[in-house]
């Protein structure tokens, strides 16, 4: 039964997503949803009050489509791409394992978290997937939204900056744009809905890590790259998704102490700053092997969001194909090695 208690939670995940939009932040329905309802749970809480569990179904169904959302902006152009960067694809399992290790120990040695969750904390993916991953696992997901929401905002924000600051380039008008067409219907609406609830049912039924994430991605990853598809993305359904996945992750923010949000802060910014430097590092190694300059490689290994990188790619005029295949990989990487070594460090079973 829904508690009308949580009507102010999705009404201040509206207002936040919906702000965040009007001052052009990165993934705003997200982000502002999670920082909307949050300051609410948070507002309401200080009087000693607790408010009710908010069903994981309400993330599980929306991640779905965000998934089925990713998977279909990749074209057959990707097959041509792949043989180019086989070398870049790779780099990015030691990118993932240094990016995962030293930000552990940041979080773990500097951060003083509990081990589970610096582990998922730390994690060089996206709030989505590490939120998934870290509720499988039964980390604190106050801890590793809060992380992720820093880091993420630190790294899509900076990044255009040290463009502009380095190289003169800003980033144009381009980056008000979303991976999303206004060119659609309801055909395109319907084969992404079903897309996700296949894929979700399929990734479950196939014990894949993050299944409900996962499974409907490759699987329109797939109908996309081979031409079976092809699909229009309408702005409001991305932006429903992320206002209702922000918002659900927000109101996991209730018993989160004020002295917890200043240590993420902290901790994010350390964070982000050594997965930047690393970036920076492997882009300077890897442009003497792909057909790419530094400015791609660097933008390809930031730890920032899928779209929105390849937005930043766009506005560079860097080719988002490729930001988007690498950070696509990474992502996938990082679901797998994340999920495979907390099995065996943590000694966790996997959710059936």
């Amino acid at each position: 039964m829904f508690d009308i208690r949580f009507i102010p939670i999705f009404l201040c995940g509206l207002i936040g997503g919906s702000a965040a939009l009007i001052i052009g932040l990165p993934m705003p329905f997200m982000l502002g949803g999670i920082f909307g309802a949050a300051s609410y749970v948070l507002w309401y809480e200080r009087a000693e009050k607790r408010l009710p569990k908010l069903s994981r179904w309400v993330r599980l169904v929306f991640m779905s489509i965000i998934g089925a959302m990713i998977g279909s902006r990749f074209s057959p152009e990707l097959l041509t791409l792949l043989p180019q960067f086989w070398i870049s694809g790779l780099a990015l399992i030691p990118f993932i394992l240094l990016a995962h290790s030293g930000s552990y120990f940041i979080m773990r040695k500097l951060g003083g978290y509990e081990k589970l969750d610096a582990y998922f904390a730390s994690l060089p993916g996206g709030i989505i997937d590490a939120a998934a991953l870290a509720e499988e696992a039964g980390a604190d997901l106050r801890v590793v939204t809060a992380q992720h929401f820093i880091r993420i905002i630190l790294v899509v924000a900076s990044v255009p900056l040290l463009f502009l600051f380095v190289q003169g380039d800003a980033v144009g008008s381009l980056a008000g744009q979303t991976l999303a067409t206004t060119s659609y219907d309801h055909i395109d609406v319907l084969l992404l809905l079903t897309i996700a609830l296949v894929g979700l049912a399929a990734g479950r039924i196939t014990h894949l890590p993050v299944s409900h994430m996962l499974g409907p991605l490759l699987l329109a990853l797939m109908l996309s790259v081979t031409g079976v598809v092809e699909i229009d993305i309408p702005p409001w359904l991305g932006h429903a998704a992320q206002y209702m996945v922000g918002t659900a992750l927000g109101a996991q923010f209730s018993g989160v102490s004020r002295k917890l949000l200043m240590r993420g802060f902290g901790m994010g910014l350390l964070s982000g700053s050594y997965m930047l430097f690393l970036a920076a590092s492997f882009g300077m190694i890897l442009i003497q092997y792909v057909p790419a300059d530094f400015g791609a490689m660097f933008i390809s290994f930031a730890a920032g969001g899928l779209a929105e990188m390849s937005l930043i790619a766009l506005s560079l005029n860097f080719n988002p194909v490729v930001v988007a295949l690498h950070h696509l990989v990474r992502i996938l990487l990082t679901i797998y090695f994340g999920s495979f070594f907390s099995r065996r460090v943590f000694k966790l079973t996997e959710n059936k």
